[in-house]
């Protein structure tokens, strides 16, 4: 476990960049076998992509900085040096749902649709992309005597949080549990009812997992003396939650009508 694969000179390539890279090309080529027969043509995600990258960036460092302004209120132009530390994938998520529906809008395509094919694209990358942060010793978990606990490398957050001290791998512990909401959503997407529910369920899902998972996390950024990502993550389940139900009710009523129930 080291943050750096190998240097050429000054240049060194890290392993965390390595794979949030190839947690994007996965995520891509998944959407795309997900998007085979429908109007989004590879051609079309490939540019979406593009555009969702930058953004994402964006999106993962606002609410980053938003959430923790008093280590930048000082020195505000540290923000802009988001290669030193500090993204957070629930704004790069935020930030291209927006994006999206802005988009998609535009080009006369179903936001809704889009969003179901992306999905699961996007909770693999988030798995990938954990693993990357397992290496770089970010997103680390708290002190533990259990037989799993880690050391992180010196020179890591994690290191530099908690020194020697056994850590609870709290990222490997979300990449599990998004492969395991990968395998639903992908259930989901081929038994769906309505347009939207899978990214729905994504946001159910994974809403509820990252709530249970800063039990676990000590780097968490704070709203007043809440853990950040757990309120965002509980009012984000509640409202996808509502909206999943909302939709449910013409597809009761269709069955309903139709004698199928």
């Amino acid at each position: 476990m080291h943050p750096i694969l190998f240097s050429i000179g000054d240049f060194q390539i890290h392993i965390w960049g390595l794979l949030v890279a190839s947690g994007i090309f996965a995520g891509l080529w998944l959407a795309d076998k997900l998007a085979h027969g429908s109007e989004f043509a590879t051609c079309i995600l490939q540019e979406y992509v593009l555009y969702g990258i930058f953004t994402g960036l964006l999106g993962a460092r606002i609410w980053e900085v938003v959430f923790s302004w008093s280590d930048y209120a000082a020195t505000p132009l540290r923000a802009l040096l988001f290669w030193q530390g500090g993204l957070s994938i629930q704004g790069a998520v935020a930030a291209n749902v927006v994006l999206a529906w802005w988009y998609f809008r535009r080009k006369g395509l179903s936001f809704r649709r889009f969003a179901d094919i992306a999905a699961p694209g996007l909770i693999l990358g988030q798995a990938i992309g954990r693993f990357g942060c397992f290496f770089n010793g970010d997103a680390y978990g708290k002190p533990t005597d259990a037989w799993y606990g880690v050391v992180y490398q010196p020179g890591t957050p994690a290191f530099q949080a908690w020194g020697t001290t056994p850590l609870v791998p709290a990222e490997l512990m979300e990449a599990g549990l998004d492969l395991v909401i990968l395998a639903i959503l992908l259930r989901v997407f081929h038994r769906k009812e309505f347009e939207g529910q899978v990214v729905l369920a994504y946001f159910i899902l994974y809403s509820l997992a990252r709530f249970g998972l800063e039990f676990f996390r000590t780097d968490s950024l704070m709203i007043g003396g809440f853990k950040a990502a757990q309120v965002t993550a509980l009012v984000t389940a509640l409202v996808t939650a509502l909206l999943w139900l909302w939709q449910r009710r013409p597809v009761r009523k269709e069955r309903l009508v139709g004698g199928r129930i």
